[in-house]
């Protein structure tokens, strides 16, 4: 009778059906190390554009002229954190089509 049971669990359906479960597994890893990441760059770039922003008031509020080259060198970088503060923005509010795609294969 002991025998007959384990004949009846390892069938190819069992063995399909613990694939599939680790490849779930693989893919839940996969979307919560991507979210650690993801929280990682957010919080850097978010911090590094208030420290530019923080700095610039902080230089304005002491009356300190800044030179012409580091004024274009600032604004610069000011401008490329924008557009990199804008796209944290959008992804955090807007944009989780990868993930999705992630999910969506995980019901396969």
């Amino acid at each position: 009778m002991a025998e007959k049971k384990n004949i009846l669990l390892d069938t190819p359906e069992m063995h399909v059906q613990d694939q599939k479960h680790e490849i779930n597994k693989e893919l839940v890893g996969i979307i919560k190390f991507r979210q650690n990441k993801k929280w990682y760059i957010s919080i850097a770039v978010v911090s590094l554009f208030s420290l530019i922003l923080a700095l610039m008031i902080f230089f304005m509020s002491q009356g300190k002229d800044v030179t012409g080259g580091w004024k274009e060198i600032l604004l610069l970088m000011l401008g490329g954190f924008v557009g990199s503060f804008a796209k944290v923005i959008d992804f955090w509010f807007n944009n989780q089509e990868n993930d999705n795609k992630l999910l969506e294969h995980a019901d396969d």
